[in-house]
Protein backbone atom coordinates (compact mmCIF):
# COMPACT_ATOMS: atom_id res chain seq x y z
CA UNK A 1 0.00 0.00 0.00
CA UNK A 2 1.11 3.46 -1.01
CA UNK A 3 2.70 5.16 2.53
CA UNK A 4 0.15 7.82 1.95
CA UNK A 5 -2.75 5.91 2.03
CA UNK A 6 -1.27 3.88 4.69
CA UNK A 7 -1.15 7.03 6.56
CA UNK A 8 -4.18 7.87 6.26
CA UNK A 9 -5.93 4.51 7.06
CA UNK A 10 -4.23 4.91 10.35
CA UNK A 11 -4.25 8.77 11.32
CA UNK A 12 -7.24 10.67 9.88
CA UNK A 13 -9.75 8.35 12.35
CA UNK A 14 -7.60 8.85 15.64
CA UNK A 15 -7.59 13.07 15.14
CA UNK A 16 -11.17 13.48 13.79
CA UNK A 17 -12.26 11.37 17.46
CA UNK A 18 -10.08 13.58 19.32
CA UNK A 19 -10.84 17.18 17.42
CA UNK A 20 -14.45 15.66 17.97
CA UNK A 21 -14.28 15.11 21.68
CA UNK A 22 -12.19 18.47 22.12
CA UNK A 23 -15.20 19.52 20.78
CA UNK A 24 -17.31 18.40 23.02
CA UNK A 25 -15.37 19.33 26.20
CA UNK A 26 -15.23 22.85 25.68
CA UNK A 27 -12.38 25.03 26.48
CA UNK A 28 -11.33 23.60 29.28
CA UNK A 29 -10.27 20.16 27.25
CA UNK A 30 -7.23 18.94 28.48
CA UNK A 31 -4.77 16.40 27.15
CA UNK A 32 -2.46 13.81 28.06
CA UNK A 33 1.16 12.85 27.89
CA UNK A 34 -0.26 11.02 25.03
CA UNK A 35 -1.61 13.40 23.16
CA UNK A 36 -5.83 12.10 23.91
CA UNK A 37 -8.17 14.31 25.20
CA UNK A 38 -8.88 14.34 29.03
CA UNK A 39 -10.76 11.57 30.25
CA UNK A 40 -12.97 11.81 32.74
CA UNK A 41 -15.65 9.94 31.59
CA UNK A 42 -18.62 10.00 34.62
CA UNK A 43 -21.37 11.27 32.87
CA UNK A 44 -23.72 13.39 34.48
CA UNK A 45 -27.34 11.21 35.37
CA UNK A 46 -29.67 11.11 32.20
CA UNK A 47 -27.77 13.11 30.25
CA UNK A 48 -26.97 11.31 27.23
CA UNK A 49 -24.70 13.33 25.43
CA UNK A 50 -22.22 12.83 27.79
CA UNK A 51 -22.58 9.26 28.25
CA UNK A 52 -21.58 9.19 24.32
CA UNK A 53 -18.76 11.09 24.92
CA UNK A 54 -17.61 9.40 27.52
CA UNK A 55 -17.33 6.14 25.36
CA UNK A 56 -15.80 8.05 22.89
CA UNK A 57 -13.36 9.39 25.13
CA UNK A 58 -12.99 5.87 27.01
CA UNK A 59 -12.07 4.31 23.28
CA UNK A 60 -9.63 6.96 22.64
CA UNK A 61 -7.75 7.15 26.70
CA UNK A 62 -7.82 2.55 25.66
CA UNK A 63 -5.80 3.49 22.31
CA UNK A 64 -3.82 6.58 23.35
CA UNK A 65 -2.53 3.67 26.45
CA UNK A 66 -1.89 1.07 23.84
CA UNK A 67 -0.40 3.26 21.02
CA UNK A 68 1.78 4.56 24.27
CA UNK A 69 2.89 0.98 25.31
CA UNK A 70 3.66 -0.35 21.91
CA UNK A 71 5.00 2.91 20.31
CA UNK A 72 7.02 4.77 22.96
CA UNK A 73 10.36 4.27 21.25
CA UNK A 74 9.38 5.18 18.07
CA UNK A 75 7.77 8.43 19.50
CA UNK A 76 11.09 9.12 20.99
CA UNK A 77 12.99 8.50 18.39
CA UNK A 78 10.96 10.25 16.12
CA UNK A 79 8.79 12.95 17.31
CA UNK A 80 10.51 13.52 21.06
CA UNK A 81 10.85 17.12 20.29
CA UNK A 82 7.40 17.19 19.31
CA UNK A 83 5.08 19.38 22.49
CA UNK A 84 1.59 17.40 23.03
CA UNK A 85 -1.44 18.71 22.11
CA UNK A 86 -3.57 19.09 20.06
CA UNK A 87 -2.61 16.17 17.38
CA UNK A 88 0.59 17.16 17.39
CA UNK A 89 1.89 13.85 18.28
CA UNK A 90 0.22 12.28 15.94
CA UNK A 91 1.16 13.72 13.27
CA UNK A 92 4.33 14.01 13.73
CA UNK A 93 4.15 10.08 13.82
CA UNK A 94 2.10 9.97 10.03
CA UNK A 95 5.22 11.88 8.87
CA UNK A 96 6.90 9.08 10.05
CA UNK A 97 5.10 6.28 9.54
CA UNK A 98 7.31 4.49 6.71
CA UNK A 99 9.74 4.48 9.81
CA UNK A 100 8.01 3.05 12.42
CA UNK A 101 8.09 -0.67 14.06
CA UNK A 102 5.89 -3.08 13.19
CA UNK A 103 4.51 -3.32 16.92
CA UNK A 104 3.53 0.20 16.96
CA UNK A 105 2.31 0.12 13.31
CA UNK A 106 -0.17 -2.95 14.65
CA UNK A 107 -1.31 -1.01 17.82
CA UNK A 108 -2.22 2.35 15.53
CA UNK A 109 -4.15 -0.23 13.53
CA UNK A 110 -6.00 -1.93 16.25
CA UNK A 111 -6.43 1.58 18.00
CA UNK A 112 -7.72 3.19 15.03
CA UNK A 113 -9.88 0.16 14.05
CA UNK A 114 -11.34 0.20 17.48
CA UNK A 115 -11.93 3.90 17.11
CA UNK A 116 -13.30 3.77 13.95
CA UNK A 117 -16.20 1.93 14.90
CA UNK A 118 -17.25 4.36 17.00
CA UNK A 119 -16.80 7.29 14.48
CA UNK A 120 -18.70 4.89 12.36
CA UNK A 121 -21.40 4.47 14.61
CA UNK A 122 -22.36 7.73 15.07
CA UNK A 123 -22.07 8.90 11.66
CA UNK A 124 -24.61 5.84 11.29
CA UNK A 125 -27.27 7.41 13.81
CA UNK A 126 -26.93 10.77 12.59
CA UNK A 127 -27.26 9.85 8.81
CA UNK A 128 -30.44 7.74 9.89
CA UNK A 129 -31.94 10.53 12.19
CA UNK A 130 -30.70 13.66 9.99
CA UNK A 131 -34.62 14.34 9.65
CA UNK A 132 -35.38 13.90 12.89
CA UNK A 133 -32.75 16.22 14.21
CA UNK A 134 -33.61 18.69 11.73
CA UNK A 135 -37.73 18.66 12.91
CA UNK A 136 -37.30 17.85 16.39
CA UNK A 137 -34.02 18.93 17.97
CA UNK A 138 -32.58 21.74 15.78
CA UNK A 139 -34.32 24.73 17.68
CA UNK A 140 -33.59 22.91 20.88
CA UNK A 141 -32.72 25.77 23.92
CA UNK A 142 -29.43 23.32 25.00
CA UNK A 143 -28.15 24.14 21.50
CA UNK A 144 -26.25 21.07 19.08
CA UNK A 145 -24.32 19.74 21.47
CA UNK A 146 -27.49 17.99 23.20
CA UNK A 147 -28.66 16.74 20.29
CA UNK A 148 -28.30 12.89 21.60
CA UNK A 149 -30.32 14.06 24.86
CA UNK A 150 -32.94 15.55 22.62
CA UNK A 151 -33.25 12.26 20.30
CA UNK A 152 -33.82 10.54 24.03
CA UNK A 153 -36.31 13.04 24.65
CA UNK A 154 -38.19 12.47 21.46
CA UNK A 155 -37.69 8.42 21.11
CA UNK A 156 -41.56 7.88 20.68
CA UNK A 157 -41.62 10.07 18.24
CA UNK A 158 -38.81 9.10 16.04
CA UNK A 159 -39.17 7.98 12.65
CA UNK A 160 -38.63 4.13 12.61
CA UNK A 161 -35.48 4.47 10.67
CA UNK A 162 -34.07 6.52 13.66
CA UNK A 163 -35.34 4.49 16.31
CA UNK A 164 -33.82 1.70 14.52
CA UNK A 165 -30.27 3.15 14.44
CA UNK A 166 -30.07 4.13 17.90
CA UNK A 167 -31.26 0.56 19.39
CA UNK A 168 -28.42 -1.27 17.06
Amino acid sequence: MEAGMRATRLFVPLIAATFMVSIGTGANAQTTSTDAPSTNTTPQSGDLQSTVRAGLEARLKGAAEKIQTACGEDTKSFCGNVSRGEGKLLLCMMAHEDKISIKCDYALYAATRNVGRGLDRLVDVADACWSDIESKCANSAEGPRHVAQCLKEQSASLSPGCRAAIAD
